[in-house]
């Protein structure tokens, strides 16, 4: 089973708040994100969302991603 993992603007655009929010989630409420190539080019794995997402009762719309494929 392939490892899912998401872009800041696509974990915005998938709980519906801006880009700046889920960098806040990820500097104060311990949202796990994972730097690549040294700068501001976060990726966040699908795992953490879903437990970030359950642990501070934030909405995700899991169906826009399924319906990707």
């Amino acid at each position: 089973m392939a490892v899912r993992v998401f872009s800041v603007p696509r974990v915005a655009e998938m709980c519906h708040v801006s880009s700046e929010t889920i960098r806040r989630w990820v500097r104060r409420n311990g949202l796990r994100a994972h730097n690549v190539s040294g700068g501001l080019a976060m990726k966040i794995v699908e795992s953490d969302l879903r437990e970030f997402s359950e642990r501070m009762n934030v909405y995700v719309d899991w169906g826009s991603v399924d319906e990707e494929g």
